[in-house]
Order: C-alpha cells, then sequence, then structure tokens
C-alpha cells in the first residue's frame, strides 16, 4: 500500500534507524513509520501498537503545512483492504468507542473517511 519499507527509530537519538534490521525490528512494541506520495499528497502514518496509538499526516506536498493530523489513541487494529481495485487503510476501535472505523483510500484517489460520535 505505501510501496515503500517502514522506518523504524533508533535506540539512542529517535533518529531512524540504518536499514530494516535496526535494534527494534520486528519487536512488536516498536514504533514504525510509513510515508507514501500520492496524488500530490504526502501520507504519515506512525504506529505504536503497544500503546495502541497511530498518528495520520496528511500534507498537500512534500514538506508542506498539514491538512490533517490525527493523534488516535485506543486503536484495536491497522490493517489494509484491498477491495475492487482500490486500496485503504482500515484503523478500527473497540466496538463501545465513539470512534468509528477510520477509512484512508490511497489509490487510485487520496480520501479520509471517518465519523466520531461523542455522545455513544
Amino acid at each position: 500500500m505505501f510501496e515503500a519499507e517502514p522506518t523504524y527509530l533508533d535506540a539512542d537519538d529517535e533518529r531512524p534507524a540504518e536499514g530494516r534490521y535496526g535494534w527494534r525490528y520486528p519487536w512488536p512494541y516498536a514504533s514504525v513509520t510509513f510515508r507514501a506520495v500520492r496524488a500530490g499528497y504526502e501520507i504519515e502514518l506512525d504506529i505504536e501498537p503497544s500503546y495502541e496509538q497511530v498518528r495520520l499526516r496528511l500534507r498537500a506536498a512534500a514538506g508542506g503545512p498539514d491538512l490533517v493530523h490525527l493523534d488516535l489513541a485506543g486503536v484495536r487494529t491497522v490493517g489494509i483492504d484491498r477491495t475492487h481495485g482500490h486500496q485503504l487503510l482500515r484503523v478500527d476501535f473497540p466496538d463501545d468507542a465513539p470512534a468509528a472505523t477510520l477509512w484512508l483510500h490511497m489509490k487510485p484517489d487520496v480520501v479520509l473517511q471517518w465519523s466520531y460520535d461523542p455522545t455513544s
């Protein structure tokens, strides 16, 4: 989906580790970052599984200001759904959470879909 290897942080200074086999790979508590450019948008996804946290940033151009910056907590799962020629990133929350599934369409267009009900 992102068509690139993820970036793992180095233990000492939070810079990207050298190569895929940095000190945390494939440790399940690793923080991993995926990046892609689609249709003029830069998309960055940080996943911290042990903390159930995901950060999603969407920019209009590489290095430009954020259009969307979500810091999501209580994330249950993150996955990829490939149906009908589309690629979708799926972020799920517990059933009793006020947040519904977040969908990020990556191909053929970049589209973000999400709903949140603070009264539930």
